[in-house]
């Protein structure tokens, strides 16, 4: 029962990630047509809709890496890190190749790196605010728990 349970805390915490990076890809899909398009306007495919969801796929799976082991030494976790940024990477490169989100010159290239490290930085930042945010509650809760035992 209790393997159980850390499978579907497991699920939980991929398809969260899932849907933030899909989230902040559509914001900064958004935001990048607004206001750098000439026309400001902005028209997705369904094989773009789809691209946009397996990135947010792979990012979720992918980050089962830092649930593999747990307490991790900052190194271990500096390598996970690296390793997840590369895994994301390759599949956009990959993905926007193949349905066209870039022309394969330099400059194509560094706007879409662009927007994939601030959304990397973004993405990384909310994990870690939720993460503290819920740990500080934890802690409240115990220290509550600590003075009603006193």
């Amino acid at each position: 029962m209790k393997h159980s349970v850390n499978n579907d805390g497991m699920l939980s915490v991929m398809i969260n990630i899932c849907t933030r990076v899909v989230t902040m890809i559509f914001i900064m899909i958004t935001i990048f047509r607004k206001f750098f398009s000439s026309s400001g306007e902005l028209y997705m495919g369904l094989k773009d809709i789809w691209g946009v969801l397996i990135i947010g796929i792979v990012s979720g799976f992918a980050f089962g890496i830092f649930l593999i082991k747990k307490n991790m030494t900052n190194r271990q976790l500096t390598l996970c890190e690296i390793l997840y940024f590369l895994i994301l990477n390759s599949v956009l490169v990959f993905i926007g190749l193949n349905l066209g989100w870039f022309q394969k010159d330099l400059k194509s290239l560094a706007v879409m790196e662009i927007m994939f490290v601030l959304i990397f930085i973004i993405v990384t930042l909310l994990v870690y605010l939720l993460d503290f945010s819920e740990a500080k509650k934890i802690n409240e809760k115990l220290q509550a728990r600590k003075k009603k035992l006193e």
